[in-house]
């Protein structure tokens, strides 16, 4: 079995999830194949898609692959071009391929307004979250909450984000914001019992593991510098991340979750997880159970 590896041919780079995956698939028998989402062509007839993949400055080939992970679409500059790697993922879809996770659920679950408003609709604890274009508006919603963490929609690591208190210094944030043309997302600030919030990976609607990651500062993030630690899950926590990844149509996901005053909390959900921090932790290899479970749904 051929599985592809799908990410950009732009920010190529010795990512050690890749080597990982890499490495899980040859262990197994299969090949892996990277597949760069900016040298795909996809070519359309009636009833008929095809798609192809320039490798080399020789003809296109074929892409050749019988699932795929989707892992990365890259630096996104407009909208064109966001949309043009989106639906190219759609078309290897659409051509036959199992791509995970699937193109919908990563788009909504990678979008914090999208995946949160759906666990929120589906009775999910998620904190008290305002999403908003006006700053103005931003800047009311702060003197209610006294406290909060503004984030970018798309976003990942803990970069770029804030922690206000003070609407006045918020509203620099809000201008930054608006002058960028992003929307402002506003998340409750909460205390979190141990001063970092764990995260469970799941798989094929099994919870694998956690880690508990605690920070120098309000930031858990592994890639902030936050210690990650082995956890235990008890079962609330096990059946919210499970929920979490089955409501939002996921193969595999990172749900990362807070202990509060207010019980547990999902703060965010991650369908192109990095396990880096949580291998280290759990000695879980992660990759392997991606790979195993992927090989598993190609043949059914």
């Amino acid at each position: 079995m051929k599985i592809g590896l799908i990410r950009p041919y732009e920010i190529e780079y010795n990512n050690q999830d890749i080597i990982d995956l890499d490495k899980a698939i040859k262990s197994l028998g299969h090949v892996p194949k990277r597949v760069y989402i900016d040298k795909i062509g996809v070519s359309m007839d009636r009833g008929r898609i095809d798609v192809t993949h320039m490798v080399s400055k020789n003809r296109p080939q074929s892409l050749g692959i019988d699932c795929a992970f989707l892992r990365h679409l890259g630096i996104i500059k407009d909208y064109e071009q966001f949309g043009s790697r989106l639906w190219s993922v759609r078309a290897i879809e659409q051509s036959g391929t199992l791509v995970m996770n699937n193109l919908m659920s990563w788009l909504m679950a990678s979008d914090k307004l999208a995946s949160l408003s759906t666990l929120a609709k589906e009775g999910l604890p998620v904190p008290h979250t305002f999403v908003t274009e006006d700053m103005f508006s931003a800047y009311r919603e702060m003197k209610d909450e006294k406290e909060v963490v503004i984030k970018p929609i798309r976003g990942s690591m803990g970069f770029g984000v804030f922690r206000a208190s003070d609407p006045d210094v918020a509203m620099h944030i809000f201008s930054y914001f608006t002058n960028l043309s992003k929307p402002m997302y506003l998340q409750r600030y909460m205390e979190k019992k141990g001063g970092g919030d764990y995260r469970v990976i799941v798989i094929g609607g099994r919870a694998i593991g956690a880690e508990f990651r605690k920070g120098k500062d309000w930031k858990s993030n592994v890639a902030q510098g936050a210690i990650p630690r082995k956890a235990r899950m008890d079962d609330e926590m096990e059946e919210i991340a499970i929920k979490a990844t089955e409501v939002l149509g996921l193969e595999y996901a990172g749900i990362d979750i807070a202990d509060t005053r207010e019980g547990y909390m999902i703060l965010e959900t991650n369908p192109t997880i990095s396990w880096q921090g949580f291998k280290k932790a759990t000695k879980i290899n992660v990759a392997m159970r991606l790979v195993e479970h992927m090989v598993k749904r190609a043949r059914e």
